[in-house]
């Protein structure tokens, strides 16, 4: 089962409509985010709500309702599945741009049953291709994932963002280094905020396991003992592969399998 909370009534998705007038479609106008649910319940849902209208107020996007109308909204909707699911919250620019702002946006929220990652990404772990750009306005989850899409290469689990020979972040995904028993990451001004990210950090300095933020480079790579990126569905999935360099051993690391654990473990206690 699939649905759609759209023009202010949840209906099937197939049944979902937007304008073609819409400046999501005409320019790709348009921001969200993606809420998963553990148990049934929202995962960090009041983060990604944070994130979601830090990304609005930035691109001049008016919030079509507020904030916790959104949240009701996307708690209705998980509730209608006796799986978990995953919540894909869009606000797109509407029909109008007024110097350079868009008053009149639309919401639309997609509901869908969670797909599992596959348990292979954990035992076997995964490669990342290398894409010499910075994410375009990366403060801001917007729609636009051109450029890393099309540039995915065959065999790979998504494009790594290293503009200058500086690591900062994969398509979809935030980016962890493991060099000398120090967690390194890029710093939050060079990055999108990642909800998974935040938390990941947290843990590691609760179980005094050294943070580094700073950008981590190229030149680094040989000397990572293992990598990883996070994200809400993926959690915390073990990098194998950078390019054509081997990380580590090649094979998901014990730094990377502890926090995966102590992040399941943390997510379990708080619902």
């Amino acid at each position: 089962m699939s649905l759609c909370y759209c023009n202010a009534s949840f209906v099937p998705i197939e049944s979902a409509v937007l304008p073609v007038s819409d400046l999501a479609f005409q320019r790709g106008i348009a921001v969200f985010d993606t809420v998963r649910t553990y148990s049934g319940r929202p995962f960090a849902l009041s983060r990604h709500l944070e994130r979601l209208a830090f990304s609005a107020a930035l691109t001049h996007i008016a919030l079509p309702l507020p904030l916790d109308e959104i949240g009701d909204i996307i708690r209705e909707g998980v509730s209608r599945f006796s799986e978990d699911s995953l919540a894909k919250v869009f606000i797109t620019g509407g029909d109008v741009e007024r110097d350079g702002t868009f008053p009149f946006s639309r919401l639309l929220i997609l509901f869908t049953p969670l797909s599992p990652v596959p348990e292979e990404v954990y035992t076997k772990g995964v490669a990342l291709s290398l894409l010499p750009e910075e994410r375009h306005f990366h403060p801001v989850k917007s729609i636009n994932y051109m450029l890393p899409f099309s540039s995915r290469c065959a065999g790979t689990f998504e494009p790594l963002y290293c503009p200058g020979g500086e690591i900062t972040e994969s398509a979809t995904s935030s980016f962890f280094a493991v060099r000398d028993g120090i967690l390194v990451t890029a710093p939050d001004s060079r990055v999108l905020r990642g909800i998974t990210r935040e938390i990941i950090i947290e843990i590691a300095r609760e179980n005094e396991l050294p943070v580094e933020l700073r950008c981590p480079t190229l030149e680094e790579i040989s000397s990572f003992s293992e990598a990883f990126v996070t994200g809400s569905v993926k959690e915390v999935a073990p990098v194998v592969k950078i390019g054509a360099l081997t990380v580590g051993r090649g094979s998901p690391g014990p730094v990377t399998l502890r926090l995966l654990d102590l992040f399941r473990k943390t997510v379990r206690n708080t619902l």
